[in-house]
């Protein structure tokens, strides 16, 4: 799989792939286990490539331990989205009356307060940016036990799925990949 990603030329404009390369490249390497915990808990709080970019083609070289890196990208996501909820959100909540107004801020307090859950799970289990909600609901005062559930759960969901079916199919998941990949 590596092979024919690095065969493939990347324009200069596009850093977003040349990004998710570098990311790709670890697959195959020791260190990948470490790699997917920082890239998941950095993605957690600030925008990043998604873990997933690195759990798949993992899961595809080393299929028996697709579960344990299935765990590692929760964990490391879980930190990072406390990271998010606590110290992101601090820093960005002591300038966001000043930038957005007190009547924005009270509306999305309020949001938060009837839908927040719902809000992180959401973004835990979708491709949605997660550190915006992690942020978000830190800044609102979000209930912290909901918040980790919400995450825990729609982390454990979307990584277990990515994981168990990449597991299940085998082989022809490589193949599926390299056949469709843009």
């Amino acid at each position: 799989m590596m092979q024919e990603m690095e065969q493939q030329p990347v324009p200069n404009w596009a850093i977003h792939r040349r990004l998710y390369n570098w990311v790709l490249g670890f697959a195959a390497t020791s260190i990948a286990p470490i790699a997917l915990l920082i890239i998941a808990f950095i993605e957690a709080f600030l925008p990043f490539v998604p873990p997933d970019a690195l759990l798949i083609p993992m899961c595809i070289e080393k299929r028996q331990k697709s579960a344990l890196f299935a765990l590692i990208a929760i964990f490391g996501s879980i930190a990072g989205a406390m990271v998010g909820y606590f110290v992101i959100a601090s820093l960005i909540a002591s300038g966001t009356e000043w930038a957005f107004g007190t009547e924005a801020i009270e509306h999305i307090v309020s949001e938060f307060d009837q839908r927040g859950t719902s809000y992180v799970f959401i973004a835990a289990l979708t491709p949605v940016p997660f550190f915006a909600l992690t942020t978000a609901a830190g800044v609102a005062n979000l209930n912290f036990w909901m918040f980790l559930a919400a995450c825990i759960i729609g982390r454990s969901l979307r990584y277990g799925i990515e994981a168990g079916v990449v597991w299940w199919i085998g082989p022809a998941a490589k193949i599926f990949i390299e056949k469709f990949r843009t």
